[in-house]
Order: structure tokens, then C-alpha cells, then sequence
């Protein structure tokens, strides 16, 4: 039996499709099953009730631990990882940072819980397969695309620094394969695209014009949203870390670990592309003036 830690987030849904489509048995561990629509059998967990989670991996093998971007996420990682190693489960694949963020002093604060929770699992003396991935296409659409829309501007602060993006669903597919595989146990894979891309080749793309915006008009667009100070500090860490060029690193561990490529930033670009359109006066003629 394999158990499923964060099956309704961006990554998890993947996963719990994934181990459906391949018949494994499965279970999500998710804080209220009634509120969720997955395709495997889901049970009461919560992480911050540590006594809700042994009858929920009871009988399971394998775990996925994917957890939230919190201010307590190493307590909550610790919380699973104690209750995984008191209910006899053997392996735990855990999704983590990018390999540059990681340590005891980690380019953020969720970088350091990521880091803690590695080395809780490695301590535990259990099977582990850690995946690294790289900056996830998908924060496009939350970010990019919005602006784009609305303005027909690319704007962010990372500068023309690649970055080895990387498909959420291909790091999805890297965790079925770690979960079912007996393979991948006791190592660290790091995630990303086929290439580096940079965000002027992004703008370019697109169609539509690049501007880099410095860091404090990021924060400040941050604060409007009323983003706690916590996601605002790290969203300004990782644009630090990700301007520096820290996240342009390419390999083929996808590949290696699913048997299939990564995704292409074009083929994400070109599944997206209405998402990106231009739906104001002004983001049209700015993306015609590009075009001309």
C-alpha cells in the first residue's frame, strides 16, 4: 500500500492519478476526505494531530511526503516522518527544494525545513528518495500570465538568468516511479526541463515585450495581495537565488527516473497559451507592437 501525503495540490493530484492509472493500491492522507475528489480511496490525516495518523498508515509500504509551504513545514514533516517510522513504513519519497537552496542555513525558510526534513528521514533509517526539482512551469500561470494578460508585458525580476524550469507533472511522474519502483531508494534526484530558458526567450515566445521590475516592486505588488510577511520573504529569497543564476543547472534525471523527456517550456507555453492572451486595449497593442 502506498500512502500519499498533499494529494489534492499541485503535484499530488498528478501523483494520486498516476498510481491510479497504474492500479497500485493507494490511499491519500488528507485532513477532511469528504471535501476532496480523487481518484484513490481517501483517509482522515492531519499533521498537526499526530494521533489521527497511525490508523492511516496502517498497512502502508511507501509514503509520499508533500507538504505545505508553512511556517511550522519542518514540524509537520517531523510529525510524519515519526508516525511513518512507528507504523513500519519502509520507504518515504519526499518532494523537496532545488539542490542550491538546501542546508541548515537554506536560501529560505522553507529551503531549511526542506533540508530538516531530509535529514529527519535519513536519520530514521528508512528507504528515501529524495526529488529536487528546479522553478515549476506552473508558477507562470499563477504569476506571469495575469500580468500578461492584463498589461501584454512579461515582467518579473529575474533578469535574462536561466532557469531550469520543470513541469509539475513530470515531477508527479518521478514520484509514481519512486513510489512503485524499487530502484530510486537512498538518493536525491534533481528535477528539471531538457534546458535552461530565460524570460526575455519566455517574452519572446509570447509575442510580447520583457521588462525586469526590481525586487521591491515584486514585494510591493506581494503586499497589495495582503500576502503574509512569511510568502512575501520567501518569494523575495527565491527571486534573489533564481536572479543569481543558481537554477540553471540541467539534468536528465526526468528522463532517467520516468523513461520519458521532460516537458518543454514551448509545449507548456503553447497548452497555456490562452491563459497568456492579451484581454485589455492596452495588453493588445502592446503585444501587436511586439509583433510588428
Amino acid at each position: 500500500m502506498i500512502a500519499v501525503l498533499g494529494a489534492s495540490g499541485r503535484v499530488g493530484r498528478h501523483v494520486a492519478a498516476g498510481l491510479a492509472d497504474a492500479g497500485v493500491p493507494a490511499r491519500a492522507l488528507v485532513r477532511n476526505p469528504d471535501r476532496v475528489d480523487l481518484p484513490i480511496d481517501a483517509v482522515h490525516a492531519d499533521l498537526r494531530r499526530p494521533d489521527t495518523l497511525p490508523a492511516a498508515l496502517r498497512g502502508v509500504e511507501r509514503l509520499l511526503v508533500l507538504t505545505p509551504h508553512v511556517p511550522e513545514q519542518d514540524l509537520l514533516e517531523a510529525a510524519a516522518v515519526d508516525a511513518a517510522a512507528s507504523a513500519g513504513v519502509r520507504r518515504i519519497v519526499k518532494v523537496s527544494g532545488g539542490p542550491a537552496t538546501l542546508g541548515p542555513n537554506g536560501a529560505t525558510a522553507t529551503a531549511t525545513a526542506h533540508w530538516r526534513g531530509e535529514q529527519r528521514i535519513e536519520w530514521a533509517g528508512l528507504e528515501f528518495a529524495f526529488l529536487r526539482p528546479s522553478f515549476f512551469m506552473q508558477n507562470l500561470l499563477e504569476t506571469a500570465a495575469p500580468v500578461v494578460s492584463r498589461t501584454g508585458v512579461l515582467t518579473a525580476p529575474f533578469g535574462d538568468a536561466p532557469i531550469a524550469m520543470v513541469d509539475a507533472r513530470d515531477v508527479a511522474a518521478c514520484a509514481v516511479a519512486a513510489l512503485v519502483d524499487d530502484r530510486p531508494a537512498d538518493r536525491a534526484w534533481h528535477l528539471t526541463g531538457p534546458r535552461a530558458v530565460t524570460f526575455p526567450a519566455i517574452a519572446a515566445d509570447l509575442r510580447v515585450p520583457h521588462a525586469t521590475v526590481p525586487l521591491r516592486f515584486t514585494a510591493a505588488a506581494l503586499r497589495r495581495r495582503r500576502a503574509p510577511a512569511p510568502a512575501v520573504d520567501h518569494a523575495l529569497r527565491m527571486a534573489a537565488y533564481l536572479a543569481a543564476g543558481a537554477d540553471g543547472a540541467v539534468t536528465d534525471h526526468v528522463r532517467r527516473l520516468t523513461g520519458a523527456p521532460a516537458r518543454t517550456i514551448e509545449a507548456f507555453l503553447d497548452e497555456h497559451r490562452d491563459a497568456f492572451a492579451p484581454a485589455t486595449p492596452l495588453a493588445r497593442l502592446l503585444s501587436t507592437t511586439k509583433a510588428a
